[in-house]
């Protein structure tokens, strides 16, 4: 009750009524408000361990933690955990499929190049000048070389996310346990420690969800972002490559099946067969480079990209809640 001084009288000023939302100013600073209602006051009672009263005050919310982590746990392991790996299983085993395929159809295409620049015949492109076909098909050999080497790394980095996949699955609800140690510890403990210990739990459950999910997640994501942006600059590519090839053979066995004395006729036109030879190889230099960017994003760009993203979200998601100014 306060007063004021009116003439040597002292008058009585009755106190304000508090509004419903001036209770804010009696929490600490910094603190962010409590929830009254809804959702966010039914997690907060979940995670404090309200529905836990037989247990003592100490207890309830490690305990309540650790019954919420061990559910969560359960339902990733045996739930959600084999759906997604189905997925991503599928996707590592078709893109190995895919890489080796390539690097079949490259040898090949490497082999029937090398055969042509074998040939002793050469071709004129202007008036008083000559290009060897071995000479002529150096830079699509080349670039045929360094795409096989790109295709070695591709099968390399599928090989490293599918052993990472193998080791996580095997290793399921063991992923768990440092965040249960977590949360036990900090019912055995008090004061800044016990808070310490509770936000270690929370970030080594979210580290254990991150690796039990990330990579056959990102595989999933993966696979629908190949097949709906990439996959018709693949099956192009892939047809092209395969066409050339199979052109070049049959050039260099028609050529091997003709009689000695048409082979080495200088007036039967080979310039124009090993024009029709580098013609046919430098046509097919985009669909290499085409196959070159198409494993390039699908088996190391977006794996790398959805993995830092999963992981930049599980940070978001499980970092400590900051205090506000």
């Amino acid at each position: 009750m306060k007063g004021t001084n009116h003439g040597g009288c002292r008058v009585a000023v009755p106190p304000r009524s508090l509004t419903p939302g001036m209770n804010l100013m009696h929490q600490p600073a910094g603190a962010p408000p409590e929830p009254t209602d809804g959702i966010d006051r039914w997690i907060r009672d979940l995670n404090q361990g309200v529905w836990l009263g037989v247990l003592p005050a100490r207890f309830r919310e490690p305990v309540a933690r650790s019954v919420v982590v061990a559910v969560i746990a359960a339902v990733v392991v045996l739930a959600i955990g084999p759906a997604v790996d189905v997925r991503g299983e599928a996707w590592i085993e078709r893109a190995f499929t895919r890489t080796l395929g390539a690097l079949a159809a490259t040898r090949g295409l490497d082999s029937a190049i090398s055969l042509a620049q074998s040939s002793e015949v050469s071709f004129s492109f202007g008036p008083g000048g000559s290009l060897g076909i071995g000479q002529a098909l150096d830079p699509v050999n080349d670039l045929v070389e360094q795409y096989a080497a790109l295709l070695l790394t591709s099968t390399t980095a599928l090989g490293v996310q599918r052993l990472g996949m193998q080791v996580t699955k095997a290793l399921g609800w063991r992923l768990f346990l440092p965040a249960l140690a977590m949360l036990a510890a900090a019912a055995a403990c008090g004061g800044s420690t016990r808070a310490a210990l509770m936000a270690w739990g929370r970030r080594l459950f979210g580290l254990a969800l991150f690796a039990r999910l990330a990579l056959p997640a990102a595989g999933a994501i993966d696979a629908w972002v190949a097949d709906r942006f990439l996959e018709s600059n693949y099956q192009a590519a892939t047809e092209a490559v395969a066409a050339t090839t199979e052109r070049i053979e049959r050039s260099d066995a028609d050529e091997a099946g003709r009689p000695w004395y048409e082979r080495y006729n200088p007036l039967d036109g080979v310039g124009d067969r090993a024009r029709q030879i580098y013609e046919s190889l430098s046509g097919v230099g985009e669909s290499v480079v085409n196959l070159a960017i198409y494993f390039t994003l699908s088996t190391i760009v977006l794996p790398l990209g959805t993995l830092w993203l999963l992981s930049r979200a599980t940070g978001a998601v499980f970092a400590p809640p900051r205090s506000r100014s």
